[in-house]
């Protein structure tokens, strides 16, 4: 999960940088370009999906995939991708923007569990 976070968060990252560049290019320093701010986005995504990861593991670990609720792996999602920021000298207000994307990852991971889930058994009922 701290891999796919990873490469998920460093294209956003990048993503983001440039969105920057072409709105405000007197913000960007030099040598912040989208490939540098890719890899603090790829540490960041490592860590945050790690996080998640484990907190879910711990606090849902009697349940199985097809058990699990959207809401409580979105929580998970918000505290994982929290969970860097507050330990760190980042600034409290980078988590308006950080966590919904947190929770938009814990989303999308569960979306595909349960459908990979469904798809290897075909006893399984069907998500509406």
């Amino acid at each position: 999960m701290g891999v796919t976070w990873g490469v998920a968060w460093g294209a956003i990252f990048a993503l983001i940088s440039v969105i920057i560049g072409f709105v405000n290019p007197g913000s960007i320093d030099p040598g912040e370009g989208p490939i540098r701010t890719a890899g603090i986005g790829a540490i960041f995504g490592l860590v945050s999906g790690a996080a998640f990861s484990v907190l879910l593991s711990i606090s849902e670990r009697r349940k199985g995939i097809l058990e699990l609720s959207m809401a409580r792996a979105i929580v998970w999602g918000i505290l994982g991708t929290a969970l860097f920021p507050l330990l760190t000298p980042v600034h409290e207000s980078t988590l308006l923007i950080l966590c919904p994307i947190g929770a938009a990852l814990a989303a999308g991971s569960l979306a595909l569990a349960k459908k990979a889930a469904l798809r290897a058994a075909p006893d399984q009922p069907k998500l509406p």
